[in-house]
């Protein structure tokens, strides 16, 4: 069976699949149905002649006109599907239903019916009912009088409600708070017990409940203790339509989800009415981030396909049907790296063994904001992942994460093994703190900086550091000329000394020049460009005559710096040529001097003195007085970097600061959002982490018991930690009570370390509390005091909220607790699927019934061959009102019809 979806595609979605890169089994899975989705319904269209008959005005002279206006009206207002209800009468509908139904709208045939006691009710059967079987249900009704205005049945309103479902159809009672109402027309215990009947599933009302009339809203909204029903009924707008301009009135039309519209998809549209019904006058799903469809190439999945529902999506199958696979090779595809080691180990495992060399998976995913765009991510084994835009265009450079946002994977006891690391959780805060005030971008550029002032300041500690070894050498030098100063040297070699000083100048000067021809280049490097500033770019501007000036401004400045970096070259070939004639006439000069030196130099030998001794003495001494004051200029220069890293490191903690006051605001955002279930604090967490990683990094030796004291140190100040360590293994002894050798170790970092741990930051940690009582006798639990199962639901819960990206979880019921489940997770998912996409595998059936899932996958394992592989058959994709898939549920999640049936008597249900 190879379903197709009938609801049109976005015709950039179109443009997509057909691209050569898209895999055949990718576009196949696109076209598929996504599960349940939103149907805009009319339920109570009368047709022409139910107008003539009761004199109802519109401007419709014949039927054939009626008909055409009337589906032109639905077509205008995107209603999908149309309910025809006239009194008691089926023939006088076949005509507009068969104008309807060409057109591609969904019919539901029926009737209104008037119970004995006066009371309306719309009585709809599937499209497949024969007009002979409608007519025969109509007789069921005991109508006396067909021939009549509007023909009364001889069965209360009571009876109906339990023959119609009988006879294969289902009822909405019609304008309840008015003329021919439930509400207005019944009274006192009829109408409570009528009320509270099972088979009463719906009532139509032309507005939203709580805009009832007074009397009749209590009971609506279930608050009337007389009325009282376990779940409130369904409430649907859906008045009466005669004329085809009053559709668009949004009293005539209601939103309901279905997988297709069947009789059986309103049935679980009443039953779930807060999921599947959705009134005009209710707030749209959020736009968000989902996941379109995906396809497999080998493997365990290999020739498969699927399509995902932009809401709540739930994989069912037995064991090793191949769900975890799926999940898994999801995370693949968009490269997300598992959250632990645990986690990692059997996600490589199952990549490598069940995905395997070859395979490949494509994931075709759908961003709405700025604008909506499609992108496809395909992935081979061993490659990395690749990027396409809607037209199909490979995208260098991006990654799947820059277009995915915060999409989430997490397979099997991940959310537990999440539990163990506070630091983690607390990150998960994050995506409650207000953009606004997200202090992640100035902290990551106040840490750029202060690394580049580390760089920097560590550079010029180690150039003085030089200098300083240098300069050691300056008192030894003067000692030795002083001596050789008295004996006579000094005078004696005072020519040699001068002409030597003298050379130095040529050096500096050759040096001067050297630099300057560095410069030049420099500067022409700059005069360089790739082209205009604005260009062709300019051209799509509102403004393209003015900014096209810019090119220009960037044309006169590029030259006028290429002059200036030619007239430096001229300069440093005119100094060169200069130098050179200079150095040309001192020469002579200096090859005199030589030569009187090596006549002195004979001399002096011959009376005992070592000359060439003195001379090299003196030229160190000369060339070593600049570093003087080269010292006195770096250590003005690192006072100036240290007073720059202090105003840095100020910021740097203010920003860290900041950002632990805005995760406390994110930690009571989620307690208010989770009252009375989940309650979360923020502290600063106890491990050293990143501190730690760095002291190590720096020490050798054994130093557990420096780090434990660090543990152990309430409000711990790297920036003091910093200082003592800058002071030495005294002080560290006495501020943090390391033991001598640690501390000495520790102080063997130095400089280096100090100025890294001043940029470390002290992670936090959320400490999650569950309420594991009810909301009226609460009993509070942090993690370490519950059971695995107890600890994933507070993570959970988590990660429902606040995110407009997807969600995947591979069997989460593994770790949770089963009440939680019902009472919490549900709930809270229920919720949130409006604003963002979930796709959960489970063998829970809490999970895809009480949460609603509007697309069911079910994953059957297939041996062929002696091969095993898992398939996903179309009949097994869709919501609970979709029968194969239904009949899946029961067998798969609760062991069968007979099984829970069981169940249900062994428990006194």
């Amino acid at each position: 069976m190879n379903t197709v979806v009938d609801d049109p595609l976005d015709p950039q979605l179109v443009s997509l699949i057909e691209h050569d890169a898209v895999p055949t089994g990718l576009a196949n899975a696109v076209r598929r149905p996504a599960g349940a989705r939103f149907y805009k319904c009319a339920l109570q269209v009368n047709p022409f002649a139910y107008g003539t008959r009761h004199s109802k005005a519109n401007s419709h002279k014949t039927e054939g006109e009626y008909n055409a206006a009337m589906l032109a009206a639905c077509l205008e207002e995107g209603i999908e599907v149309v309910g025809i209800t006239d009194h008691f009468r089926i023939a006088a509908s076949e005509s507009l239903a068969k104008a309807l139904t060409t057109a591609g709208i969904r019919v539901l045939m029926g009737f209104e019916a008037v119970s004995s006691d006066g009371v309306h009710l719309l009585c709809l059967f599937p499209s497949s009912t024969t007009v002979h079987e409608l007519e025969r249900a109509i007789g069921a009704c005991g109508v006396t009088d067909l021939n009549a205005e509007s023909p009364q049945s001889d069965k209360t309103c009571e009876q109906l409600l339990q023959s119609i479902p009988k006879l294969g159809g289902i009822t909405i009672a019609a304008h309840a708070c008015a003329a021919g109402g439930l509400l207005a027309t019944l009274k006192g215990q009829t109408r409570a017990r009528v009320w509270s009947s099972p088979d009463l599933l719906a009532i139509a009302l032309p507005g939203a409940r709580a805009a009832a009339q007074d009397g009749f809203r209590d009971i609506i909204v279930n608050k009337d203790p007389a009325y009282a029903r376990p779940r409130a009924l369904a409430v649907l707008n859906a008045n009466d339509v005669s004329d085809p301009a009053v559709l668009s009135d949004p009293s005539c039309t209601t939103w309901i989800k279905m997988a297709a519209p069947s009789i059986e998809g309103l049935r679980q549209a009443f039953l779930d009415w807060e999921s599947r019904i959705r009134l005009n006058s209710d707030p749209n799903s959020t736009a968000h981030t989902e996941l379109i469809a995906v396809s497999w190439a080998g493997g365990l999945l290999d020739g498969q396909g699927l399509r995902f529902n932009e809401c709540l999506n739930v994989l069912v199958g037995g064991r090793g049907a191949g769900k975890s696979t799926l999940i898994e090779s999801l995370r693949y595809a968009f490269e997300l790296p598992p959250k632990g080691d645990e986690a990692r180990r059997t996600h490589d495992s199952m990549i490598k063994n069940v995905l395997g060399q070859g395979a490949s998976i494509t994931v075709l995913i759908r961003s709405p904001l700025p604008s909506p765009q499609y992108y496809l991510i395909q992935r081979i084994f061993g490659g990395r992942p690749r990027v396409r835009d809607q037209s199909g265009n490979l995208l260098d450079n991006v990654t799947p994460r820059s277009v995915l946002g915060s999409l989430e994977v997490y397979g099997q006891h991940e959310i537990s093994e999440l539990t163990r690391f506070p630091e983690k959780l607390a990150q998960l805060l994050r995506r409650f703190t207000e953009p606004t005030t997200d202090t992640t971008a100035t902290k990551g550029h106040l840490k750029e900086r202060l690394e580049r002032s580390r760089v920097t300041i560590a550079a010029e500690i180690l150039q003085i550091g030089h200098v300083e070894e240098a300069l050691t050498a300056l008192p030894t030098l003067k000692e030795h000329l002083k001596r050789f100063a008295a004996a006579g040297l000094d005078a004696k070699l005072k020519d040699k000394t001068l002409i030597d000083k003298e050379a130095r100048f040529f050096e500096q000067a050759a040096g001067m020049i050297q630099q300057a021809a560095e410069l030049a280049a420099h500067v022409l490097g700059q005069a360089a460009t790739d082209g205009p500033l604005i260009g062709e770019e300019a051209k799509e501007l509102p403004n393209a005559s003015i900014l096209a000036k810019l090119d220009a401004v960037q044309s006169k400045l590029l030259q006028k710096v290429k002059v200036a970096g030619q007239g430096i070259q001229t300069a440093v070939t005119e100094a060169t040529t200069a130098l050179e004639t200079v150095k040309a006439e001192w020469e002579p000069k200096q090859k005199a001097s030589e030569e009187l030196y090596q006549k002195t130099l004979k001399q002096l030998k011959a009376e005992g003195h070592d000359a060439a001794k003195y001379v090299a003495y003196k030229d160190q001494l000369e060339r070593l007085k600049p570093k003087e004051a080269e010292l006195k200029a770096r250590n003005k220069s690192l006072a100036k970097l240290q007073k720059e890293r202090g105003e840095l490191l100020a910021k740097w903690d203010a920003a860290k600061a900041e950002d632990f006051r805005e995760l406390q605001k994110a930690a009571r955002k989620v307690s208010k959002r989770l009252k009375d279930r989940v309650r979360v604090q923020v502290r600063p967490s106890a491990s050293l982490g990143q501190v730690e990683a760095v002291i190590r990094k720096h020490c050798s030796g054994n130093i557990s018991q420096a780090l434990e004291r660090l543990r152990n140190t309430d409000d711990l100040s790297l920036t003091d930690l910093a200082a003592a360590l800058i002071e030495g293994a005294p002080s560290l002894v006495e501020k943090y009570g390391f033991s001598q050798v640690s501390a000495e170790r520790i102080a063997q970092g130095a400089t280096a370390l100090a100025l890294e741990l001043e940029e470390c930051e002290l992670a936090a940690e959320a400490v999650l509390e569950l309420n594991v009582g009810n909301e009226t006798t609460q009993t509070w639990k942090q993690l370490d005091q519950l059971s695995t199962g107890q600890k994933a639901t507070a993570v959970l819960l988590l990660l429902l909220l606040e995110s407009d990206a997807p969600l995947v979880v591979d069997q989460p019921e593994d770790d949770l607790d089963n009440r939680f489940i019902a009472e919490s997770v549900v709930p809270t998912m229920r919720e949130e699927k409006r604003k963002r996409q979930f796709i959960f595998s489970t063998h829970n059936a809490n999970i895809p019934v009480l949460g609603d899932a509007e697309q069911i996958v079910g994953l059957i394992s297939v041996v062929e061959g002696g091969i095993e592989h898992a398939t996903i058959p179309d009949e097994f994709c869709g919501s609970i009102d979709t029968p194969t898939v239904k009949e899946l549920v029961k067998e798969l999640l609760e062991g069968g019809q007979e099984a829970f049936e069981f169940r249900k008597q062994k428990y006194g249900f």
